[in-house]
Order: structure tokens, then sequence, then C-alpha cells
């Protein structure tokens, strides 16, 4: 039944948008299906400067996109970098890119990305709150009112040369950190160099810490991700390369052993003993088609243990990996993209292999002059039997996003949240009658 009124709730959403004109114009920044770079924009439903109005909201109409000499802002470069919501796993690319057009060298970029969340939302269950861009102990009672400023991340881009750059990326989250609920954190969230020079050869190398090059994990939603990025998308310390041409990215990582943030996970630490690999196609045979298609493989997950638990890592227990598909279709101003990620093995403790997936459509207005843009998405993460309490988080999300210009946006949406089965003690306080309704209003400043 939640699967019916999903489909009928995108069809009707998308049914609103049928009236806009056909086209699109994406948010621009780095060079699009050369070389094996993504044809598709860090922000599907971005806009380029000169569209965006009004434009002296923020910035300038005369401010520049880069300042010249040894130092600069270049929000084309930094705002895809410090991006939450698409492109999680290659992001090197838009370093070598941004490398290829550095006007000097040495150089270094400065941005920052501030994200403010408003939240209403309301649960059919005292205490049980299922919408997960926050952790379930934030909210008691049956009714929830939050505003915070949800992230805020700072980029350093160092270009030392023509072959080498490397990345800093800090992040303070204000959410609650277990186990003591202390609000507020801020950590070195990624640190890595990249080796390589896409105007010489195809070939790169990577290395430190930064988002695991494997699946996609992307969502057309302008602030909400969707659940296999709780469920899947790994961030990990370790070594790798890649060769990106004709359309091709491929990519392998050595990943270092024990636990990492949020799913990579092996027994040992103190050894190269897990791995990811990761391949994608990129087509554009029109301006108004693009086509992108992957897989990935990750040797081994925090799904191997007998208790349910993220955080420790002295929980594990045989190497059980993780698979990928994905895509992107791109019809004019008709996005649609999909992806599914499932465990090699059952989970020890629900017994069940671990599935997530996600549908998305969501249509672009850009190209009438509107930088508006509306979506749908339905996502659902199985990780147990069919009529165990533990059998599923559905989530279903109708945005909206409007964008100022490359430096603004501002976003709203209708999730609803099906099913509490929180990854971490599952087996006692899941609830398959939970049913969320939130609205998320989404502000995002990026420079």
């Amino acid at each position: 039944m939640h699967r019916v009124v999903a489909v009928a709730a995108i069809t009707f959403w998308i049914g609103l948008s049928s009236v806009a004109s056909y086209g699109q114009s994406p948010y621009s920044g780095y060079r699009m299906g050369e070389a094996g770079h993504s044809v598709f924009t860090a922000d599907p439903g971005g806009v380029p400067y000169p569209a965006a109005r009004p434009d002296h909201w923020v910035a300038p109409p005369s401010s520049p996109p880069t300042s010249p000499g040894w130092f600069g802002i270049r929000t084309t470069t930094t705002a895809p970098l410090l991006d939450f919501q698409n492109r999680q796993g290659d992001k090197q690319l838009i370093l070598l890119d941004s490398q290829a057009e550095a006007e000097t060298t040495p150089q270094i970029l400065f941005g920052a990305q501030f994200r403010v969340s408003a939240l209403w939302g309301r649960t059919n269950s005292p205490n049980q709150f299922a919408y997960l861009g926050r952790f379930p102990p934030d909210f008691v009672g049956q009714t929830a009112t939050d505003v915070r400023l949800l992230q805020a991340n700072q980029a350093i881009v160092a270009h030392a040369g023509p072959w080498a750059t490397g990345y800093l990326e800090t992040l303070f989250s204000d959410v609650f950190t277990f186990p003591t609920f202390n609000q507020g954190s801020f950590q070195v969230r990624q640190a890595y160099v990249v080796v390589g020079n896409s105007e010489v050869t195809p070939f790169y190398a990577f290395a430190g810490k930064k988002n695991v090059s494997f699946g996609d994990f992307s969502t057309l939603s302008p602030f909400t991700q969707a659940v296999p990025w709780h469920y899947f998308a790994p961030l990990a310390e370790g070594i790798g390369a890649g060769w990106a041409a004709g359309g091709w990215n491929a990519t392998a990582t050595a990943l270092n052993g024990s636990r990492g943030i949020r799913v990579s996970d092996s027994a040992e630490r103190g050894h190269l003993n897990n791995f990811a690999a990761n391949l994608s196609y990129a087509w554009q045979p029109t301006d108004q088609v693009r086509v992108q298609v992957g897989g990935g493989y990750l040797h081994s997950t925090i799904y191997d243990g007998t208790t349910a638990e993220h955080i420790n890592p002295q929980v594990t227990g045989p190497r059980n990996g993780a698979w990928d598909v994905n895509g992107h279709v791109q019809l004019g101003g008709v996005h649609l993209a999909g992806e599914y990620v499932q465990t090699f093995e059952p989970w020890p403790v629900t017994a069940h292999a671990v599935q997530a997936y996600r549908t998305e459509l969501a249509y672009d207005f850009s190209s009438s002059g509107a930088p508006l843009w509306l979506s749908a998405s339905w996502s659902e993460g199985l990780q147990g039997a069919s009529g165990v309490p533990w059998e599923s988080n559905a989530q279903l999300i109708l945005g909206a996003k409007y964008t100022f210009n490359p430096c603004a946006m501002l976003s709203v949406e209708y999730v609803r949240s099906l099913g509490f089965a929180p990854l971490i003690d599952i087996t006692t306080v899941s609830n398959p009658d939970v049913i969320q309704n939130s609205l998320v209003i989404g502000f995002v400043l990026t420079i």
C-alpha cells in the first residue's frame, strides 16, 4: 500500500511540472562529458549564474568567479566539492578539472558552505521519529520543531602544481553525537591528495581520507538524502588509482583496515585489508540528452557482526561485501535516476541481506528562465524478512528548490517516513507501524 501511495504521489507531482518548457541549463563549472568526467553537474538542478535572479541578493553581479593570483575563490569548484547531495565518490575529478583551469601554480582556493535546516514533524508513535536526517533520540513526544545550522563545512583546495592537488574539508555538524548526546562537533571530514594531469594522461591517483569511490549515492531531492546514502555511503582512509577517458571513469581503492565512517569495515587494524572498485560511463549525444550508468563493489561492510552496532570497531565478523548499480538519464528538463545496493551475505543480526534502493524523477525549469527544480523521490532500505518489525525503512520526498544564484539556494520538502528500524538496536526497538510526516525547509549558502 505504501508503494502504491508513493507512485501515485510521484505521478501527481511530475504532472504539475509538465507545463514547463522542455530544456535544461545545468550549473556549469567543469568540463562535461570529456575524458570520463560526468556529463551531469554536481547539482543537476542548478542554473548558470547569469540566469539566476535576483543575483544581487547574495553576490554583486560583477563578482568574478575566481580571484587572480595565488589565492582565490572559485565557487564553481568548491560548491560541488562541498555538496552533500551529489557526486559522492568521484570528486577527485573536480579537483583535476580545477587544476587544469588554474591560471598559476601554486594556487589556493577557499570555499565554505552553510546548511540551515528547519523541520516540523509529527509521528503517530510517541518518541519514535523515523526521519533519517536526524538521530532517533533527538526528539520526544509526537511532534518536533527544530531549526539549526545543520552543517557548516569549509574547503581548501591547494594546487601545488600542474600534477598535484591537495584537498582539505572541515565540518561542523550540529547534531547530537553518541553516546553522550553532546550538541555539535568539529572534525576534519576529508583530507587527501590527487596526483595527475587530465590534459596529459587519463590516469590519476589519490591518497588520504575521502568519500570512497563506490556507488553513486546522489539524489534528485534538494536537501534530504535518499535511503541508500544512509545505509551504504562510505568514508574511509586509503589509496587509490583511476582512469578517466572517453566517458569512462574507473577507480580501484585500497582501504585501511578496521571501522571507517558509516559502512566501511574490516576485522584488523593496521593493514590495507579492505578495497573498493567503481566503474561509470557517461554519454551525452546531444545537449538535451545525457545518460550515466555505473556499478561498484565494496569488499567489506559493517553488516558483518552479530550485534547491531555501527560505532564499535570491535564488533565484526566474516566479511560481507556489497555491490551497487546506478543510473541517471536526462531528457531535456526531465531527470530520471535510480540506484540499488545490496550486501552479498545476510546480516547476522537480522539473518537477511541488507538492501537499499531509490527511484527518483525531477523537472528543471531553468530553460524557461526560472531557476526552479521540482523533484520526487521514493527510497527504501530492507534488512528483514517480510512481517518482522525491523523489515524496512521507507521514505517519500516531494521537493522544490529555488536557486537565487550559485551561492544561495532555498528548498522546501514534504517527507513521509514509513517504519522505524534504526540500524542500532534494530531488533529491540523497531516498529513497522510508525509514520512520520515532516516539512523540511533548507537554506544553503556556498562560496
